[in-house]
């Protein structure tokens, strides 16, 4: 057991919008000319939502953000 601090909400939203800003980035890095039209929407789709989880994390840590300076 650990006896390190529990991260805090911000560290923890934080730690996961780095996570998803690199699955995004890779996301963005694949080849998708070479891909057949319901491979390339799957792909599409997934960049997206990705993109949508990274704007809602982002939102989130401001949030928190403000909170903490107030």
């Amino acid at each position: 057991m650990s006896d390190a601090e529990p991260l805090s909400d911000l560290e923890v939203r934080e730690q996961s919008l780095a996570g998803v800003r690199d699955a995004l980035a890779a996301l963005q890095q694949v080849p998708a000319a070479g891909l057949d039209a319901e491979k390339h929407e799957t792909l599409r789709e997934m960049t997206e939502d990705a993109s949508a989880l990274e704007r809602a994390l982002s939102n989130e840590a401001d949030q928190l953000r403000d909170c903490d300076s107030q």
